[in-house]
């Protein structure tokens, strides 16, 4: 039987999640999307794309975007309030838990497995303004090289 490759972005969420630098500033508020008026901070990841590597082995080498927002909504009463300094403590502990990252296998809480080889950083931290949503926003591009257990 031919194996699959598990969603990168459910395993980037696993491994975001095992972290304690980035779950000590978020807690489980990591997602594909940001919810309206979510709690802040918020840690969003997005697969941009990626291409499989060449091979026998499934491996994956998935380009990611992660979205570190902090701060408080504007409202159409009131303007937003960024807060720029958790927003980049965040980009910052994803940044250095994504260098530091050894082989390593991650169960999401819906039971798809992975082994995460490591990671490299393309981009960021970079600050994004969002003057819509109010918010602080750092984003970071990495790929995430991983297969199937």
């Amino acid at each position: 039987m031919a194996q699959s490759l598990p969603d990168a972005e459910i395993i980037a969420r696993s491994w975001a999640l095992s972290k304690t630098s980035i779950t000590n500033l978020v807690g489980t508020k990591v997602a594909t999307r940001l919810p309206q008026d979510a709690e802040m901070p918020f840690l969003v990841i997005t697969r941009l794309g990626g291409t499989p590597q060449a091979g026998e082995a499934l491996i994956d080498e998935a380009l990611l975007q992660l979205d570190c927002y902090a701060g408080k909504y504007a409202t159409s009463d009131t303007k937003g309030q960024p807060d720029y300094a958790n927003a980049y403590a965040l980009a910052s502990a994803v940044y250095t838990e994504a260098f530091d990252q050894y082989p390593e296998i991650f169960e999401s809480n819906g039971g798809v497995t992975a082994k995460v080889n490591g990671f490299t950083v393309a981009n960021g931290p970079q600050r994004i303004d969002e003057p819509e949503l109010g918010l602080a926003r750092y984003t970071i591009d990495i790929v995430m090289i991983y297969g199937a257990k």
